[in-house]
């Protein structure tokens, strides 16, 4: 009796399920039905126009595992083969039937001036306004109407700028800082949105093409995010020597290292870090079971390999930081740098950053033209020597 009475709830529960589902679609059919009529009627009171219809709908979207992404918004294709933006959060319309003459207009009235400031060798990549980023449908859409009057228009719109890169080259820091905030100031009491500035100490020829600056060359010595509604964020690339032919720059925003911020002291030997690899690489099980999939469920000895550091007795560093350093580490007691090596050694550095952890990280080499992203903390140890990895068959040969 109990056993009928929950299946007569459940298939009770799974009707009401399915009715809701249906109320739901035909809710929202009806919702979409309403913003494709609205979407013509603000198309062709915005233009003027008659002989205009829908020809096609899109669910505008970013792709994702399970599909599109933010499909809530459409895109209307007009006849004309413009096309109308629904922001279903906003609940407004935008169309990207001026997008030329705007962006024509702003070149020539707002964004070249502003170039033509500057002093200093520069190159600029194209730009884009409104743009909206979707896979499904990336155009620059705009709200307002544009009647010819770009600086009215911009105040109305308040158009976020994106994509535009400028590079400019200069050995004097402050004054190529100084040209790019003067562009800031003046392009933000038109825009929101965002751009990236950069200031080379040479090879500003060799940007061609498609061109964006890596922020860890050498001849990048400052890097600007232009923050149209807020504040210019810069990353400067000042380095220090922290070691015999060691360097390190800051890689957080607004935070130039001083000398003697950060030194490497020793701390021990190799043999020091090869005990806890020992007992870590050891307290693996021996054979882990597999998952259907083919994947073993925890990490053990048969698939990791045992590091063996080949010097035991070669030195091993901490990094001794400042107090102004110490202040500036994140939740993880870490700090993201860039690390430069030009020793007379050959010998590559590698970290051991603890945790349990049963090897060790490889951190750069000599280079004289590229550094290293790493994050640096004073509980990591810092070693120059080479290492081998034997795998679990290999050790029991």
């Amino acid at each position: 009796m109990n056993k009928m009475k929950h299946i007569k709830t459940h298939r009770f529960l799974s009707v009401l399920i399915l009715l809701t589902l249906l109320l739901c679609g035909c809710e929202n059919s009806r919702h979409y039905k309403q913003v494709e009529a609205n979407a013509l009627k603000y198309y062709k009171q915005k233009y003027g126009l008659k002989d205009v219809e829908v020809k096609n709908v899109t669910a505008a979207g970013n792709a994702g595992l399970f599909g599109y992404i933010g499909v809530k918004d459409r895109a209307y294709e007009m006849s004309d083969g413009n096309s109308v933006y629904w922001n279903e959060e906003r609940g407004t319309f935008a169309d990207n039937a001026q997008e030329d003459e705007i962006r024509k207009a702003f070149a020539q009235e707002i964004l070249d001036p502003l170039l033509a400031e500057f002093s200093l060798p520069l190159k600029s990549t194209s730009f884009s306004l409104n743009r909206t980023d979707y896979e499904s449908y990336d155009e620059c859409v705009f709200t307002a109407f544009y009647d010819g009057d770009i600086r009215s228009f911009l105040k109305t719109e308040d158009p976020k700028l994106c994509d535009l890169v400028l590079a400019v080259e200069s050995e004097d820091r402050e004054k190529g800082e100084a040209e790019i905030v003067r562009f800031y100031d003046a392009m933000k009491e038109w825009v929101s949105g965002q751009s990236e500035a950069f200031i080379l100490n040479t090879g500003l020829e060799d940007l061609t093409g498609d061109w964006y600056p890596n922020d860890h060359d050498l001849n990048v010595i400052a890097r600007a995010l232009l923050n149209y509604n807020k504040e210019i964020s810069w990353y400067r690339q000042v380095y220090i020597e922290v070691f015999d032919g060691v360097f390190i720059t800051s890689n957080k925003k607004d935070f130039v290292l001083e000398e003697g911020d950060i030194r490497f002291e020793e701390a021990g030997t190799c043999a020091d870090i090869q005990e806890p690899i020992d007992k870590n690489y050891y307290a693996l099980p021996v054979d882990a079971p597999e998952n259907k999939n083919g994947s073993y469920t925890v990490r053990d000895r048969r698939h990791e390999n045992h590091v063996v550091l080949d010097d035991p007795s070669a030195p091993v560093y901490r990094l001794r930081m400042s107090q102004r350093v110490l202040d500036e580490l994140d939740d993880r007691k870490e700090l993201s740098v860039y690390i430069l090596m030009r020793r007379e050694s050959d010998l590559p550095l590698y970290v051991y950053y603890g945790r349990n952890s049963y090897t060790v990280y490889w951190v750069c080499e000599n280079n004289e033209e590229r550094a290293e992203f790493e994050t640096i903390s004073p509980d990591y140890l810092y070693y120059f020597g080479t290492h081998s990895s034997l795998s679990y068959e290999e050790e029991n040969q």
